[in-house]
This record gives structure tokens, C-alpha cells and sequence, in this order.
């Protein structure tokens, strides 16, 4: 079953983790979607793209405030392709919300215990990777693209998680919507990496022609996690493909680098919200 649900709230089209939510309801976690005949990148959530930026300014205002936190919660990094993970302390909730100057510098992954902070960072196929530790209250998001997968931020997620007293068989991984196998061909600069991270690649990618792969880069993030100790039913994997749902997705590959961002969302509400 598809984890992540389609739904709208006053209009804005998202795509909500509701089993998360159900287990504890104030927790908000989820990715965003665009609409099939809006302007191209009236949805867009990233600084870096060209929009207009009070638009890009307004989504997020807009977001932020129908999930229950305030505008200025909204807290993210200036995404590199990186395996950089920083710890987001209650000082430091808002860096970047309206700036990229003031985002975390070279950062893809992200981790708070604080509530009232909205961790948001940007994707146009690349994968969300979305970390929930119930018994202490810590959630995480990172930004998975082939580069941030084989140089193993997942795993290094998982190894600050326990720095800070998080069992990882007691730790949930949800992977998000992002280019499936379907529309993801590679090359040996990415195959053989993963080679030598995994081992054996059944399952994970499939080869087509001569020096070519079809890579499932969600499976291979849920394998490089099970690694790590992560229990296989703590991980939920979304079946969305970005390339192929152009109703709902803006996709690097499908629009040839001219697309906006969608936004993978995880924070906890201040208690009485």
C-alpha cells in the first residue's frame, strides 16, 4: 500500500505520510505536489530556480501555517548533492525560511529534537528521506540524490541518530516519492559505487544496453538502511515516480533541469497546537 496519501488542504495539493500522523498526531510529515494546469511552477518551494522569490516566499508561508507551525519555523540547508547532516537546536529554528544566504551552508540532511521546527528540503526526483525516533522525539529528513546515496548519507543519518541515543531497530524510515527504475537510467559512474557499497545489485538495478542500468535508487537506500539495522518493517516506500506523474511531480529529468522543487516536510508541533 502507497504510504504517502494524496490530498488537498485550501487548495494546496500534498502528499501526507498519514500512518506517521495516526501514530502520533502531532507530528506533520509529508511532500508536496503540484497540480496538472497551474502556471509551471506556481508550487515551486526552492530559492534557486529563477521563480519569482515572494512567490517561492508565499508557498512556504502558506504551507507552513495549514501544517500547524508557524512561518517561521521553516528551516532548511543550501542542498549540495552532499552527505553533510547538521543538528537544528532551537537557535537556530528558521535559517534559511527567506534567504538562502542564511540556510545551512552545504548541508543535505537535517535533524532536530525541538519542537516547532519544520524541516523542508527540495526535490525534483531526487530522493526524501524522512526519520522518526518515537521513543525520544527526533525526526530527520535527507536529501538522497545518486550522489548523496553512494557516498552513504543514509547510513551517516542513521549513525548521528545513535549519537544521540536513538536505537536504530527502533528508528522509522519512510522513503518518498522520487524517479522510479522505470525512468532512471545510469551509467558505471553510478553502478559501480553502488557495487562496492552493496554487493550484489538484484533488485536494485537492472541492465539494459551496453554499459547501462535501470536503478532503483529508492531500493537502494531501504537496502543501505536494513544495513544498518534499521528492521525491514520500520521502512515504508513510496511507489510514486516523479518522472512519470507529471500531473503531481516537477522532475529534473522529465523537463530537462527546467522544473521547480517540491518540498519533503517532517516537524512536531508545539504541544496544543
Amino acid at each position: 500500500m502507497e504510504p504517502f496519501v494524496y490530498r488537498e488542504t485550501a487548495g494546496v495539493p500534498l502528499l501526507v505520510l498519514e500512518e506517521w500522523e495516526r501514530e502520533f498526531p502531532r507530528l506533520t510529515v509529508g511532500f508536496t505536489a503540484r497540480k496538472r494546469g497551474e502556471d509551471e511552477n506556481c508550487r515551486n518551494y526552492a530559492l534557486h530556480v529563477g521563480d519569482a522569490p515572494e512567490q517561492t516566499l508565499e508557498n512556504r508561508r502558506k504551507l507552513a501555517l495549514l501544517l500547524g507551525m508557524s512561518e517561521d519555523a521553516w528551516t532548511c540547508g543550501e542542498q549540495v548533492h552532499g552527505v553533510q547532516i547538521v543538528e537544528v537546536t532551537r537557535s537556530e529554528r528558521g535559517r534559511g525560511k527567506d534567504s538562502r544566504t542564511t540556510a545551512f551552508p552545504d548541508t543535505d540532511g537535517m535533524f532536530t529534537a525541538e519542537p516547532g521546527v519544520l524541516l523542508a528540503s527540495y526535490y525534483a526526483d531526487c530522493v526524501p528521506l524522512y526519520f522518526w525516533a518515537p521513543d525520544v522525539q527526533i525526526v530527520g529528513v535527507a536529501h538522497a540524490g545518486w550522489k548523496g546515496t553512494v557516498g552513504g548519507i543514509a547510513r551517516r543519518m542513521v549513525d548521528k541518530l545513535a549519537g544521540r541515543g536513538v536505537d536504530p531497530g527502533r528508528l522509522r524510515v519512510a522513503i518518498g516519492p522520487s524517479v522510479g527504475p522505470c525512468c532512471y537510467e545510469v551509467d558505471e559512474r553510478v553502478i559501480r559505487p553502488l557495487e562496492d557499497m552493496l554487493g550484489d545489485l538484484t533488485g536494485v538495478a537492472e541492465a539494459t544496453l551496453p554499459g547501462k542500468w535501470q536503478l532503483d535508487l529508492k531500493r537502494a537506500n531501504r537496502e543501505i538502511l536494513i544495513r544498518t539495522g534499521i528492521r525491514p518493517e520500520h521502512v515504508l516506500t513510496s511507489g510514486w515516480c516523479t518522472c512519470c506523474h507529471d500531473a503531481h511531480f516537477y522532475s529534473h529529468r522529465r523537463d530537462k533541469g527546467k522544473t521547480g522543487r517540491m518540498t519533503a516536510w517532517i516537524g512536531i508541533r508545539e504541544s496544543g497546537c
